[in-house]
């Protein structure tokens, strides 16, 4: 027999042992574990390229590291949705984990910076395929009243791992064991491959008799398109910069030209008429763009106008990390009821912050440039489980696994655009390696201030999705 007013709270009573409960522990466990190995592998870069170049060379390619790594991420987390509905949860982790490995191992082995790179293009391909898929797996494993708690700790684990992941790796560097680092990202690959079958083979499986497609066309398209994006970040030359975002913009343009023609299409079209996944999307893209400087340009700016050390610059840079997994930790038992609060105040935070930055930045003081980190982090986290249920839960249920996947694919593709229009900004301002106090100021208060427009269309959308 029922508890009074069960049958009218399906909340009422559920904790973790609900959650979790019927074994869904252990997709739980695997797309935690899966998240972090993505993101922490993804900035490892960050601290490990030093010693790196002091070994083996190739200081000019720098850039491409994590370039390239974003470029292959997000052109293969287009594909997470389609991957999930031709082989199942399970067999399409246990492939792209398994390039991931091979990717992580290319780099460990690389005598020289090229095959470094490739080892970086095949991590993005595996790593951006699973992020993907674990978005795709949490609408699978649980049920629906449980999708804002798990994206909540997906949120969370994201951003533990934004900033552990450097650390690791900046300890591996010092020790100069740089190569070791990626043995270890190898191996924590490897055993996702191995347990993937296995702890997602209760999830429910792909429907039968779907006839799926690779999108060529479609895929020709998008790989210029990123690509074009990401080199207007690495470039010094503005018009360099503004010609290759020119020509990524038209080549994207295809893409979305081609892919509502496709057979199988990447990305959840007929959904995309639908409030919650099209003005979700709409959110996640604006604020994504509008806030990625300060990842960018950060650690030079806080260096070379308030002189701090890069040690203290890193952890500047993670407490938006911090805040981001703190926040959504707090709100991840949030009602229904509440989700258009929360929806609404994280873009209010996020704009805060980012207003914040373009008065704090050029001039200090550094706690001021901290709390507008924590603005800006925690907006996120305040909002980012919602949006995520609801984007997923709007979709029809043909496309549920294409816009749960869209959802990482739009976030990072968002943040290669904003880094290219970042980029634009400082180059066409004068950055330079030995620029001038004054240019840094003008610098560091436009990098954030032209994005503040972007919000308006973002707040617009966080409305509609909260109605």
């Amino acid at each position: 027999m029922e508890p009074a007013g069960a049958a009218a709270d399906p909340y009422a009573g559920e904790g973790w042992r609900e959650i979790l409960g019927q074994g869904r522990w252990a997709p739980f466990l695997l797309i935690c574990f899966g998240i972090w190995l993505h993101a922490a592998d993804g900035l490892i870069v960050v601290t490990t390229i030093p010693a790196i170049v002091a070994d083996i060379g190739g200081l000019a390619w720098t850039g491409w590291t994590f370039a390239l790594y974003q470029v292959a991420s997000i052109v293969a987390a287009s594909l997470g949705g389609l991957a999930a509905l031709r082989f199942g949860i399970g067999r399409a982790t246990a492939g792209a984990s398994a390039v991931f490995t091979i990717g992580c191992a290319l780099d460990a082995l690389a005598p020289d910076m090229g095959l470094f790179l490739i080892g970086r293009l095949v991590q993005g391909l595996g790593g951006g395929v699973m992020v993907a898929l674990f978005h795709v797996a949490v609408t699978r494993a649980f049920p629906e009243r449980h999708w804002t708690r798990i994206f909540a700790w997906v949120s969370a684990v994201w951003g533990v791992s934004a900033l552990v992941g450097p650390l690791i790796g900046g300890l591996f560097a010092e020790a100069g064991l740089w190569r070791d680092a990626y043995w270890a990202f190898a191996a924590q690959a490897l055993l996702v491959t191995i347990c993937s079958p296995f702890l997602f083979s209760n999830v429910a499986g792909a429907p039968q008799g779907l006839e799926l497609r690779v999108p060529w066309r479609a895929l020709a398209a998008l790989v210029p398109g990123v690509l074009g994006i990401a080199v207007a970040s690495v470039v010094d030359s503005a018009g360099l910069a503004v010609l290759s975002v020119a020509v990524g913009a038209g080549f994207l343009a295809l893409f979305f030209y081609f892919d509502r023609r496709e057979h199988s299409p990447l990305l959840p079209e007929r959904s995309l008429s639908e409030v919650p996944v099209r003005f979700g999307l709409l959110m996640v893209l604006c604020f994504a763009v509008a806030t990625i400087s300060f990842s960018v340009y950060g650690p030079l700016l806080l260096a070379q106008l308030h002189h701090v050390s890069l040690i203290l610059a890193g952890y500047l840079i993670a407490i938006e990390s911090v805040a981001w997994s703190v926040t959504a930790m707090m709100v991840g038992w949030v009602r229904p009821k509440g989700e258009p609060l929360c929806i609404k105040l994280g873009a209010s935070v996020i704009a805060l912050g980012l207003l914040g930055f373009a008065l704090s930045v050029p001039h200090g003081p550094i706690w001021a440039i901290a709390l507008s980190a924590a603005l800006q982090g925690g907006g996120f986290g305040l909002a980012w489980a919602f949006i995520a249920r609801r984007v997923a839960a709007g979709a029809i249920a043909a496309e549920r696994e294409r816009a749960a996947g869209a959802l990482p694919t739009t976030q990072m593709l968002s943040y290669a655009i904003g880094a290219a229009l970042a980029a634009i900004i400082a180059n066409s301002l004068g950055l330079e390696l030995a620029t001038p106090p004054d240019r840094l100021q003008t610098i560091g208060f436009w990098i954030f201030f032209a994005f503040l427009p972007l919000t308006l269309p973002g707040f617009r959308a966080a409305w509609r999705l909260a109605r």
